[in-house]
């Protein structure tokens, strides 16, 4: 059990239908808009995810963060790597927009 009720709620759910063998999408769900506005260049970034490193792997992040000669840019790097995992888990990624929607009413 998590510290979220709204995740447990959903996972109970997700439970009873993996039971009764409906594990497949729902069609009437358009996931394309969510997908569309994941990583657009001109959606608002409000929001931050905390990931935890080594600290080599921190000096290493800030080093790239500042060169001058390297042409990444580190975060953006991280954004379109979280998008490719949204097109591979289909369903992850529309169980966490639902959950969005319905936070989004709140």
């Amino acid at each position: 059990m998590s510290d979220n009720p709204m995740t447990d709620a959903f996972d109970a759910a997700e439970e009873e239908n993996a039971d009764s063998d409906q594990t497949t999408i729902d069609d009437d769900f358009d996931a394309d808009q969510y997908l569309d506005a994941l990583n657009s260049d001109t959606a608002p970034k409000e929001k931050t995810i905390g990931i935890a490193v080594t600290e080599e792997m921190h000096a290493f992040y800030q080093e790239l963060q500042n060169a001058d000669d390297v042409d990444i840019n580190p975060t953006q790097s991280m954004r379109d790597h979280l998008e490719k995992l949204a097109h591979r888990h289909p369903q992850v990624f529309e169980k966490s927009m639902r959950k969005l929607e319905i936070e989004r009413e709140f």
